[in-house]
């Protein structure tokens, strides 16, 4: 398959269905679903960085890292030290659907106390607001798009 082709089917993939699947969960207000959806995404986005097929196995905790440092940065790399995002939020919400007590979850309706996203509360739990997550996957796909169209990325050929 043409590089061209590839990288277009990815695009496709990144921004119809798996922000689009996104947005629509959002839609519909189904808040607290989304963050097990978009901590899988931020996994996803890793895949495409390293040069091992998208179904390697154990790669959870390298990618989901990956892509928080390479395509979110700022402050969500300072938060993923030592995974913890990871923990706390993917890996709890992928197995539990329970996101770890350190994590308060919520969308911008929800927010009667005003708190800002990424922000820790008074009593030490990080704030993760939906809509503001979503947006931030969006930026690190659109990233993700753009270092494979300027070629610092090789495509990877994804069943879709």
């Amino acid at each position: 398959m043409e590089k061209t082709e590839q990288i277009e089917r990815i695009e496709h993939f990144l921004r119809d269905v798996m922000v689009g699947e996104i947005g629509k969960l959002q839609g519909i207000g189904l808040g607290y679903t989304q963050f097990v959806v978009m901590g899988q995404a931020v996994e996803v986005l890793g895949a495409f960085l390293d040069n091992k097929p998208m179904k390697a196995r154990g790669q959870s905790a390298v990618r989901f890292s990956a892509s928080v440092r390479k395509l979110f940065g700022g402050r969500y790399r300072l938060l993923n030290d030592g995974n913890f995002l990871y923990d706390k939020l993917r890996n709890q919400m992928t197995h539990a659907f329970m996101p770890g007590g350190d994590l308060l979850l919520m969308n911008r309706a929800d927010n009667v106390r005003g708190y800002e996203h990424l922000q820790r509360t008074e009593d030490g739990r990080l704030v993760l607001i939906s809509e503001c997550f979503h947006e931030d996957i969006c930026r690190a796909v659109e990233r993700l798009l753009a270092a494979l169209k300027e070629g610092k990325l090789q495509p990877k050929n994804i069943a879709y």
